[in-house]
C-alpha cells in the first residue's frame, strides 16, 4: 500500500479518537461533534479536516467488523485497525500506540484477513435488523444492501427551477470547478462528482440549487404538487421537500409547512428566502396534532394534497448517519406514532385529494404495514400506483410502492404510497 497516501498526523488521530469516544461513549452525533471541533480549530485546513473525517467515518461505517479484529471498542483500537487495514506500515508508535500492544493489534488484522464474518457483522448492521433485511429481500439482497449502507453517500443536489434549469446550473458549477451529471431518475437533480464547499459558491447563495438526496427529490414527485394549489407538508422538518413542492407548484397558491418541533422550522425561512418562494407558511403542531387556530392554517376536509414523510427508524439514512445504527429501536411506539400521525394529517385532505405516506426506512413494518394497516381502517383512502404516478412524469421506477435502496438506485432509502381520498 501506499504509505504516503494514508500518512494521518498525530493531532488529527488524536481529534479522530475524541470524536468517538463522544459518538460510542455519549451517544452524540458525529457530524455535530466534527463541525463543532472544526469551528474551534479554524486553523485546520481542509486536507486535515478531510482525513479527520475518513477516519472517523471509516471506523464507524465498518465498525462491528473493526471491534472484533481489535477485541475492543477503545477508539485507539478501532483507529488502529483501520489504518493497519489500509497501509499494513503505518506507524502506531506515532500515536501513542507500542511495544506489546502495538504488536498484539498488527497480528490481530494479519490473522482477520481472509476471515469470514456473520452478515451483520460484516454489514455493520445490528443483529435483528440483517434478520428483518433476510426475511424482506432475501440473503443474497440483504448483503448487497448492508455493503451499499457502509459506503459514503453522494451530495446531490436539486435544481431550483425558480431560478434556472438542470443545464445552467451544471454549466454554473463546471465554471466553478465543480464537475456534476444529471441524477439518473430525479429531473431536476445532480450528482457531483466529488465533494466540494458549496455555500461559498454564488450559485448556491442565489439559490439556484439546494443539497438534497435524489430520493427525497423523488418523493416530491409523487405529491402533484401544482401551481394555485394548497398543499401541506406534514413533518416539514428543515423544509427540504416544502422548497422541491413549492417549485411544482411555480410559488403560486399555499404551502403550509407543519412541524411538532417549531425550531425545526426556523432553518426554513433563510432557505426559503434565498431560493425565492413566497409560498410557504409554517406553523408548529399542537398536542392534538394539528397546528393553532386563528392562522389560516387548512382544516379538515381543505387540503389538496398532503405529504406525510413520518418520524421512522432512518434505516435508509445509514450511509450519511452510520452512528444511527447503534440507537436503540422500539418499534412498537414507532409504528404507534406514525399511525397516529397518518390519521391526524389525513384529515386535512379534501375528497379527491393525494395523501403520501413516505419514510426514510427501509423496513416493511414501518412502511407497507403502516399504510395497509390506514387502509384497512379507512376504506375510503384508494391506493395509487406509485410507479404510474412517476411514469407520467418520464420516470421509470415501477411499482405500487416507491421504495429505494442505494444498492439499487444508489439514492438514501426511501419509501413512498400514494392515496386518494374518494370524492
Amino acid at each position: 500500500m501506499n504509505h504516503k497516501r494514508h500518512r494521518i498526523y498525530p493531532m488529527q488521530w488524536r481529534l479522530a479518537e475524541d470524536a468517538l469516544r463522544a459518538v460510542l461513549g455519549e451517544g452524540q452525533g458525529a457530524d455535530h461533534w466534527l463541525q463543532a471541533a472544526f469551528r474551534e480549530r479554524r486553523q485546520m485546513g481542509a486536507r486535515d479536516r478531510g482525513v479527520v473525517s475518513d477516519l472517523v467515518y471509516g471506523v464507524l461505517r465498518d465498525l462491528r467488523r473493526l471491534q472484533a479484529v481489535a477485541g475492543s471498542d477503545a477508539p485507539a483500537a478501532l483507529c488502529a485497525v483501520h489504518a493497519l487495514e489500509r497501509d499494513d506500515a503505518i506507524e502506531l508508535e506515532r500515536y501513542g500506540i507500542a511495544g506489546a500492544d502495538a504488536d498484539a493489534l498488527r497480528g490481530r488484522v494479519l490473522a482477520a484477513r481472509g476471515q469470514v464474518f456473520a452478515p451483520a457483522v460484516a454489514g455493520n448492521v445490528p443483529d435483528w435488523v440483517d434478520a428483518a433485511f433476510q426475511a424482506q429481500f432475501g440473503a443474497e439482497a440483504a448483503a448487497a444492501l448492508e455493503r451499499a449502507l457502509q459506503q459514503q453517500a453522494p451530495v446531490d443536489l436539486r435544481v431550483n427551477r425558480l431560478r434556472g434549469d438542470r443545464g445552467e446550473v451544471q454549466a454554473a458549477l463546471r465554471d466553478a470547478g465543480i464537475e456534476a451529471e444529471p441524477t439518473p431518475f430525479a429531473p431536476f437533480g445532480l450528482r457531483l462528482a466529488r465533494r466540494a464547499a458549496l455555500h461559498t459558491l454564488a450559485a448556491y447563495r442565489d439559490g439556484w440549487f439546494e443539497p438534497q438526496d435524489e430520493g427525497s427529490q423523488l418523493l416530491a414527485r409523487l405529491v402533484g404538487a401544482v401551481p394555485g394549489s394548497c398543499v401541506v407538508d406534514y413533518c416539514a422538518g428543515a423544509g427540504g421537500k416544502a422548497l422541491a413542492l413549492a417549485a411544482d407548484m411555480d410559488d403560486r397558491g399555499t404551502l403550509w409547512a407543519f412541524d411538532s418541533e417549531p425550531g425545526r422550522l426556523r432553518r426554513l425561512e433563510p432557505r426559503a428566502r434565498r431560493a425565492g418562494v413566497h409560498c410557504i407558511r409554517s406553523a408548529g403542531l399542537g398536542a392534538d396534532g394539528l397546528p393553532p387556530p386563528g392562522i389560516g392554517a387548512p382544516r379538515a376536509g381543505e387540503a389538496d394534497a398532503v405529504l406525510v414523510d413520518a418520524p421512522c427508524s432512518g434505516t435508509g439514512t445509514w450511509r450519511r448517519q452510520p452512528e444511527a445504527r447503534l440507537r436503540p429501536l422500539d418499534f412498537d411506539a414507532l409504528t404507534t406514532l406514525q399511525a397516529a400521525i397518518l390519521e391526524r394529517a389525513a384529515t386535512l385532505l379534501r375528497p379527491g385529494g393525494r395523501l403520501v405516506y413516505a419514510t426514510c426506512s427501509l423496513l416493511d413494518v414501518e412502511n407497507r404495514g403502516v399504510v395497509e394497516a390506514f387502509v384497512e381502517r379507512h376504506p375510503e383512502f384508494v391506493p395509487v400506483d406509485a410507479g404510474a404516478v412517476l411514469a407520467a412524469q418520464g420516470i421509470d421506477l415501477p411499482g405500487a410502492y416507491l421504495q429505494l435502496r442505494p444498492d439499487l438506485h444508489g439514492t438514501d432509502g426511501f419509501f413512498g404510497a400514494v392515496l386518494q381520498r374518494a370524492d
